[in-house]
This record gives C-alpha cells, structure tokens and sequence, in this order.
C-alpha cells in the first residue's frame, strides 16, 4: 500500500465515522448539516439556543484517531477556539465494563454525546450572558490617536 491508498483508505474511515454520528444526530431530533465532500469532511451541529448564542453551531471532525468538535460561527465558514474531544470509543468502553449489554451501551453513548453537547451549548451561553451582563465601567475603552500609544496604557496608580 502506498502512502496515497493509505491516506484515501484513512479518509473513507472518517467520513463513515461521521456518517455514523450524524445519524446518530439526527435520531435524536439534532439538526445537523454535512460536509463529507468538503477537503477536511465535517459535519456541522447547529446550535439548539439559537437566540442565546452568537456562534450557529459546532463542527465535528476526525483528526487522526479522535472526533473533536469546535465552536463555528456559520455552518460553512472555518472553526475557532479550543477543540473538544467526544471520545466515543472510551464511553463504550465504559459502559461496557459495567456489565452492559452492546445495543444498551450503544445507546447510552449516543445519550452521553447528546447531552454533552447540550451542556456545552448551555455553558457557552451561560459565559456569553455573563460576559454581556458584565459592568461596563470595569472595560477600559482603547482610545489610540496618532503614534502616541502611551495613551493607551492603563496605569492604576492614576
């Protein structure tokens, strides 16, 4: 096998992986959008607080063995911020080894990555309002004028 028929064979890989959690998505009444034709495939899941939120959803993605998702802004401009793991594979495991029957810890991943994204869309818009809730008076405004940037330094003793 070359190097090409490897890196072919590890992108169909992907793709059926978030095949598989893009149904396991939509089973559950979670609206998502995908982009498995896209260079680096995707699929992205729109935000459920569609109010309370300033970004539209995650996109969930495959980098070498894991699935990670990202906030995005809309649903076909690129990710920012931090990444987080969903590792499926180790909350089988899990419930596997609690003596749980292979459909049932089936599902109960498929509960597990439901509400972990519903806590994250929660957490997010938590921090969000309490950014937005903030004193204004705490901010310190930039004002810059010219090429004098002392201005633009805060100094608590004045």
């Amino acid at each position: 096998m070359n190097f090409f028929e490897f890196v072919n064979r590890k992108q169909r890989e992907s793709i059926k992986h978030l095949k598989l959690i893009k149904k396991m998505l939509e089973q559950s009444n979670v609206k998502v959008n995908d982009f498995l034709d896209d260079e680096n495939p995707y699929i992205f899941v729109k935000n459920p607080l569609k109010d309370r939120l300033e970004f539209e959803g995650i996109r969930i993605y495959q980098i070498g063995e894991m699935i990670a998702y990202r906030v995005q802004r809309e649903k076909d401009t690129e990710p920012y911020g931090k990444s987080y793991l969903l590792d499926l594979e180790e909350m089988f495991n899990d419930f596997m080894s609690e003596n749980v029957e292979e459909e049932k810890a089936g599902e109960m991943v498929i509960n597990g990555v439901i509400e972990e994204l519903k806590k994250f869309f929660e957490k997010s818009a938590d921090a969000e309002n309490k950014i937005q809730d903030r004193d204004p008076g705490v901010i310190m405004p930039s004002v810059v004028t010219g090429t004098n940037y002392g201005g633009s330094v805060f100094n608590k003793y004045v």
